[in-house]
């Protein structure tokens, strides 16, 4: 049986991205723009009162978590929430946002999208960043301004801090915290190789890192048999459904968010790309068990280059030192 965990730990240095704190580059961009809104804003009071707008920021996405992976295109995704020194009844969930917006939309620079959760700045040179706007009842009453711009905006339960510590909660044995984000960061390779093509609407990576998060058992020295134990639960999570308008059976996924608001992290998916997530999540534990019960290294490699591309190593081939080499007689017939 094959571990190859020397070539999994290989494959983790190609993949892994920084943190905010270990990449300057996420680092500038994600506070280029934290400080423009912070500039715009200086003079901005909160409706009907002398007080300032102030807001604070806060880390958000795979880059807090430690769980982050180079992107093959070059296009980052850099998540940042903005917390507003403001309680719900001050100001209008939609009125605030859009004053975001507004800010956020005056460079020529980019192109700015007006989202359910959050605004969405696309830069030309290949970034984007997610930017939720929240206010805050108190410290542990925060809220999110959801909807879209063409219908009225609610403010909506909300707990960023209390996502980002229950994914970090995960241990406080670095060993069992590191093999975590390892396995997180190979989904995620998983799924930038396997859902680029043919239209695939890939799974949300938070939902995946939720996932693995939920179903993390430690195994000692073995990458690949955390990672099988994953994904077979990542399969348990999915029921059977009925499709009768083509009379079929398709899987869904119904995985909540383990605070505030609770929705179901994968909301955005239709059935029928719920069912291909699946399916291709069978794929994957089919593979990574025949890499696990492969008897030559080399083989099982090649088995796990077709699951998670060519930044996984490939073993070399051994020659067999047990066979014999064919001696001709030098007689003939």
């Amino acid at each position: 049986m094959a571990t190859l965990q020397a070539q999994f730990k290989q494959f983790h240095d190609n993949i892994k991205l920084g943190t905010y704190e270990e990449n300057q580059t996420l680092r500038d961009k994600r506070d280029l723009l934290i400080n423009e809104l912070a500039t715009e804003l200086k003079n901005e009071k909160v409706p009907d009162t002398d007080r300032a707008l102030t807001f604070s920021k806060i880390d958000q996405g795979s880059y807090k978590m430690k769980t982050g992976i180079k992107p093959t295109d070059g296009h980052y995704d850099i998540d940042v929430g903005v917390i507003f020194d403001v309680t719900e009844d001050e100001y209008d969930p939609k009125k605030l946002k859009k004053l975001v917006y507004d800010i956020i939309n005056k460079r020529n620079n980019r192109t700015v999208d007006y989202n359910k959760p959050c605004i969405t700045v696309n830069y030309a040179s290949g970034y984007h960043v997610d930017l939720p706007v929240y206010c805050k009842n108190s410290e542990k009453d925060v809220k999110i301004a959801w909807g879209k711009m063409t219908v009225a905006n609610e403010w909506v339960d909300s707990d960023p801090n209390g996502l980002n510590d229950w994914v970090a909660s995960i241990s406080t044995e670095s060993k069992k915290s590191r093999q975590f984000r390892k396995c997180v960061r190979y989904l995620k390779k998983w799924k930038q190789k396997h859902f680029s093509e043919n239209g695939n609407v890939a799974p949300p990576s938070i939902g995946l890192t939720l996932q693995a998060r939920r179903h993390f058992i430690f195994s000692t020295d073995n990458d690949l048999l955390c990672l099988i134990n994953i994904v077979e639960k990542i399969i348990n999570d999915f029921s059977n459904d009925f499709d009768i308008k083509n009379f079929r059976i398709v899987h869904s996924i119904d995985f909540k968010l383990p605070v505030k608001p609770y929705k179901n992290v994968y909301y955005k998916m239709t059935l029928n790309q719920q069912d291909v997530f699946y399916k291709k999540a069978e794929a994957l534990l089919e593979s990574l068990c025949a890499a696990r019960d492969e008897d030559c290294d080399h083989e099982a490699s090649k088995i796990l280059r077709q699951v998670f591309g060519d930044d996984f190593p490939l073993v070399d081939k051994i020659l067999r030192s047990d066979v014999k080499p064919v001696i001709n007689s030098g007689t003939s017939a």
